[in-house]
């Protein structure tokens, strides 16, 4: 992937992970540019098709696209940072990140966004914005 359309990507996210909003300044580790799509799927190196990602949720994220709703356990996509809006799908309270629909609730199980340190790392480090 060309220097340029990483730089985009990260422009345009305002260096905030896609996910879970954290900032990079807050990490130590550089944040992936990754596939919203995976390759394996089909997915481009379109910027249509990228999202900035911190490593939690790159990793956890990796080529899914779907996942069970914890509510209902019906299959369900993931959140599509570049079609859907964050604050439809996840609302934050106390450092937790809570799916608003089923979108939202499987997203945020998937990519485990409420493990313990995930929750005090957004509370400690940005408190005004993760409701600290």
């Amino acid at each position: 992937m060309e220097t340029a359309t990483r730089a985009q990507v990260r422009v345009r996210a305002g260096d905030r992970c896609e996910y879970c909003r954290i900032h990079q300044r807050q990490y130590v580790l550089t944040f992936h540019v990754e596939h919203i799509v995976a390759r394996q799927h089909g997915g481009s190196d379109d910027v249509a098709n990228l999202a900035l990602a911190c490593h939690s949720c790159n990793r956890y994220k990796g080529p899914n696209l779907a996942g069970l709703d914890p509510d209902t356990g019906h299959l369900t996509r993931l959140f599509h940072p570049r079609t859907d809006a964050w604050t439809t799908h996840f609302a934050l309270q106390a450092g937790r990140i809570l799916g608003r629909t089923p979108v939202g609730r499987a997203t945020v199980q998937v990519l485990n966004m409420n493990q313990p340190e995930r929750v005090r790392t957004r509370l400690a480090l940005e408190p005004e914005l993760f409701g600290g």
